[in-house]
C-alpha cells in the first residue's frame, strides 16, 4: 500500500469556544443519531418503521486554564450549567488535504468532572466536560438532520 500524504493529525485540529480558539483541550469527542424501530402488523415480518428522535452529544478534556476561561465566558448569567447555549466549530486543516469543519449547535453543557492530581502528574487537573447538542450537527456543510417542521404551506 502506497503512502500518498500526509493525513489529518491532532496537530491539525482546531476548536473554537465561546471564549477563542482552545489551546488547552487534549480532546474533543462527538455523536449524533437517529434510530428506527420495526413496525410489525400481523405475522412476523416487519412491514415498515418508524423513527426514534434525533440525539447529538459529545465530550471534551480542557486543561485547567483552558477550562477557567470557557467557565468564565459561560457564567455572565449564572452558574455553570444556567449559560446559554453555544456553538463549537471543528476544523481539521494541512497542506496535503482540504479544510473540514464541523459545527456543534446549540450546546449546553452537561458535567463535568476531573479537578484534582496527584504527586508526579504532568497535567494536573484536566477537566472532562460532557455536553448535550440541541441541534443537529453540521457535518462539513452536510447536515445531519434537516427536518423543518413545516408539513403544512
Amino acid at each position: 500500500m502506497s503512502v500518498n500524504g500526509r493525513n489529518y493529525d491532532w496537530e491539525d485540529i482546531h476548536v473554537m469556544l465561546p471564549h477563542g480558539e482552545a489551546v488547552g483541550i487534549t480532546e474533543i469527542k462527538y455523536t449524533d443519531g437517529q434510530g428506527i424501530e420495526a413496525r410489525y402488523g400481523r405475522g412476523a415480518v416487519p412491514r415498515g418503521y418508524g423513527r426514534t428522535n434525533y440525539e447529538a452529544s459529545g465530550s471534551m478534556v480542557l486543561d485547567r486554564d483552558e477550562w477557567e476561561k470557557l467557565a468564565d465566558a459561560l457564567t455572565g448569567n449564572g452558574g455553570i450549567y444556567d449559560h446559554d447555549p453555544f456553538t463549537i466549530a471543528v476544523a481539521y486543516a494541512n497542506n496535503d488535504m482540504g479544510t473540514v469543519v464541523d459545527t456543534l449547535k446549540s450546546v449546553k453543557i452537561t458535567g463535568f468532572d476531573g479537578a484534582g492530581g496527584a504527586q508526579g502528574d504532568d497535567n494536573a487537573s484536566p477537566i472532562s466536560c460532557e455536553f448535550t447538542i440541541l441541534e443537529p450537527i453540521d457535518w462539513n456543510g452536510r447536515p445531519a438532520k434537516n427536518d423543518t417542521g413545516d408539513f403544512f404551506v
